[in-house]
């Protein structure tokens, strides 16, 4: 079938030269999941970022900053947090390293700037990667940091947990009846979604009403139905 010159032009323009790509900063592509669930119109946010790591690179909350957002960015890292005060001055940023309990903990860092530090020593003992330095450091509640914060009223509409080993704990250190955050990121490393389904993790936050939206290789997503910032189908 021979198609009309003009049309056939439309057609090879359509095929070839559409640019369907859209970049993300996320590790997984965790901020355009965000991009298809929340409204257009959600600007001027509230996050709170646990395990914030680089203010762009893997970042869950750069693309919400870029949106006129701002929050709470919490690393456990001195030189991490640094970026965030050179790169996001007027977020509140906080260096310490999150837990259910106050208590002193070891870090594990295995680079002086790198991902997988943790404070988990089952974590640190089982990885392959060689230990770079050790630091007796001293935990806070993310109930202490938000109440501290000039959010301490607000209730949070993007929750991003990576802490490698220790997400549940961060996420039982707030109060989540209180700040109800809307959507909730946090990471998991169930490669099997029956196993995820039997996690404590995806049980504590069903209990509390909440729903999974997303699944993105490490990281699940979690969104509280009803929230306003979600689109009119995450509702239904």
């Amino acid at each position: 079938m021979k198609i009309p010159g003009l049309k056939s032009l439309k057609l090879f323009r359509k095929a070839f030269l559409t640019d369907f790509l859209k970049f993300h900063y996320s590790q997984f592509g965790e901020d355009i999941i965000l991009r298809e669930i929340l409204k257009k119109e959600a600007f001027n946010g509230f996050y709170v970022d646990v395990g914030c790591f680089h203010p762009k690179k893997f970042s869950n909350t750069y693309m919400l900053f870029k949106k006129g957002w701002s929050g709470i960015n919490i690393d456990m890292e001195e030189d991490k947090v640094s970026l965030f005060n050179m790169a996001r001055p007027k977020d509140f940023n906080v260096l310490s390293p999150i837990s259910d309990i106050e208590e002193e903990v070891t870090l594990y860092r295995y680079s002086k700037f790198g991902l997988g530090s943790t404070i988990e020593k089952k974590i640190a003992s089982e990885t392959k990667d060689q230990i770079y330095d050790k630091t007796i450091v001293k935990t806070k509640t993310l109930n202490d940091i938000i109440k501290s914060s000039p959010y301490k009223d607000s209730q949070i509409d993007v929750l991003s947990i990576d802490v490698e080993g220790v997400d549940l704990k961060v996420l039982k250190s707030l109060n989540i009846k209180k700040y109800s955050p809307k959507v909730i990121i946090i990471e998991d490393h169930h490669n099997k979604i029956e196993d995820i389904l039997e996690t404590d993790t995806f049980k504590f936050l069903v209990k509390n009403s909440y729903s999974l939206r997303s699944w993105s290789f490490y990281s699940l997503i979690f969104v509280l139905p009803g929230s306003d910032i979600l689109k009119e189908r995450e509702n239904k």
